[in-house]
Parts: C-alpha cells; structure tokens; sequence
C-alpha cells in the first residue's frame, strides 16, 4: 500500500478551502449571522471537516471531491454545539463566551438549527451529494435521539456504561460514521468498503466521547473550569461505571451529587464526586476501556484510512495513559 496520507498532509492542502467555505456559508445580515460568525470565529479542530478528504484521499481519490462533504458535516456539527450549550447551560466554549450567553438563547436556537440545516444543504454541492444526503439527514436525527437519551440517562436511577454506549454512539458516532461513509462514497468504494469504514467511523465517536468524558475530569476542555459534566449532571461513562459497580453507599451519594441542581452544586461536591470515582476504581476503569478503545482502533482493517488519529485523540491524556 502507498504512503497514506497524514492529517497535516490534508490540512495543509485543505484547511484554508475548507475554511473559506465555511465563512462563505454563513454570511449574510442581521444578528443571526453575525452570531454564526462569532461562532465559527472560537475555533476548533475541524477535524470533522477534513475527515471526508482525508478518508478519499487515502483510498485514493481526489480529496476535492469530498470538499464540501466535510463543510456539510462541520456544519452540522458546529450546530449541535451551539445547541448542546443552550441546553447543557455552558456558558464558555473554546475559552469564550458561547452564543447563547452573547446572542441570547433565541438567537442560539436559531443559529444552531440554521447551521444543520445549511449543513444538509451544503452536501448537495458534492459531486455525490445527492447519494449521501439521505444518510446525513439520518446522522442528525441519530444526533438529536442521542442528546434526548443524554437527558434520560441523567434522570435514570440506575446508569449503566451499556446505557451510556447507545447515547454515545448515537449523540458523537453518527457523525463520525456519515464523515467516513462520505469519504468512501466519494472515493467510489464498495458497498463492504462503505459500511465497513461507516462503522469505524461510528466506533471512533465511541472512543471520543470517552475521551471527552476523561478530558473534563482529568484535563482541559476549554470551558474555565474542570469536571463541568459533573455540575451539569451528565451522566459520563466514569459515573455510569460507578454507578453500577461501586458499592450501593458510594454509588448513592455519587448519584446525588450529579442529580443537585446546577446552582445547588458547590465546588466542594465536585470535589467529592471526583474523589468517589477515583476511590470506586471508575476513573482507572474508564482508562483501561479508552486503551481497549485506542487499540481496537488501531489494530483494525480500516485505520489506514485516517493514519494517527488515535495517537492524536490520546495526546491530551498522555499524562495519565
């Protein structure tokens, strides 16, 4: 097999197109706008947008042709952001203020659903856009019954890391998947070769989200503070294994913590919740499963296709992988 190309290889040809068109996309006037500017102004890796290129190019076709396929799904992804901050009451995102804290929340709401919706559009500018549009309307409706079943799984009495799977497949993997069916699609691959990179895709999003659970508890997220899923009372994959392997007094009062209401919920109870999963064995249960992860990942037919991407998803957890 030739040389495959690395993600710098396809950032560096197509981060600048990418982000031209994505400002492109959201001109226009009035606040709205603006706000979908501002937005897109915090950054981000989009690593969502390059995804498609990177996964044609490797399979060895023109990345362009799968250009704008990842300007649709940065779209669509940065507006479930903006949705998911409105809704989680994240008032920080990218180490500014989030939308809805500058724009206000009607504004936030119509910002976030225009993107998805311009993002559904964008695709149809793919040369195979009328063949993947289906599967990224699909993708958005996995995302929203994932954040749905984010909410459930907060009000359930008896979390489970199984419960936490379905919503985090749904909620993180369904973009991720469409992201790689695209870039096999616009490589013109097989059918095998489409819904095999489609599910490696969708176990990727598996990975990030646990990644992104250990992150909050054990790193740096970009939102001033640390453990915020804990006062927000998000279920993490760390309180969900707690939940149903810790000893019923721990798991209890673990429970109770992340179920207080936001305004009710002091830095002294994070405190305490993170000492609880650490002493549960839920923080070194929940590395042990991100390793299984990465190696997985790593060890599968379809890791040629975005080679060092699970290096580069662990590197803010090298300090305690």
């Amino acid at each position: 097999m030739a040389t495959q190309l690395s993600l710098e290889d396809i950032s560096s040809r197509l981060a600048a197109p990418i982000e031209e068109a994505l400002r492109a996309a959201v001109q226009g006037e009035g606040t709205m706008h603006e706000a979908l500017v501002y937005h897109l102004d915090a950054g981000g890796k989009r690593l969502r947008a390059l995804v498609p290129s990177w996964v044609a190019a490797n399979l060895g076709a023109d990345p362009e042709l799968a250009l704008e396929l990842g300007v649709a799904v940065e779209l669509v992804h940065n507006g479930t952001l903006v949705h998911d901050d409105v809704q989680d009451g994240d008032e920080v995102r990218r180490g500014r203020p989030a939308v809805w804290t500058e724009f206000g929340l009607p504004q936030a709401i119509n910002v976030g659903s225009w993107m998805m919706f311009a993002g559904c559009a964008r695709a149809l500018k793919a040369p195979v856009g009328g063949a993947v549009i289906g599967d990224l309307q699909r993708a958005v409706l996995r995302v929203i019954e994932g954040q749905a079943l984010e909410f459930d799984l907060q009000r359930a009495s008896d979390p489970s890391p199984a419960r936490w799977e379905t919503m985090a497949r749904a909620k993180t993997g369904a973009l991720f998947s469409v992201a790689y069916r695209m870039g096999a699609l616009a490589a013109g691959q097989s059918p095998l070769r489409v819904d095999g990179l489609s599910a490696y895709g969708e176990a990727l999003g598996l990975f990030f989200q646990l990644q992104d659970d250990l992150l909050d508890l054990l790193g740096d997220k970009g939102r001033g503070s640390y453990a915020t899923d804990i006062e927000e009372g998000k279920i993490s994959y760390p309180v969900a294994w707690a939940a149903a392997n810790a000893r019923p007094a721990e798991s209890a009062r673990l429970l109770a913590i992340v179920h207080a209401p936001r305004a009710a919920t002091s830095r002294a109870m994070v405190d305490e919740a993170l000492d609880l999963l650490r002493i549960t064995g839920a923080i070194d249960a929940s590395l042990t499963r991100l390793r299984h992860l990465a190696s997985d990942l790593g060890d599968s037919e379809w890791a040629f296709a975005t080679p060092g991407l699970i290096a580069r998803v662990l590197a803010p957890l090298s300090h305690v992988i």
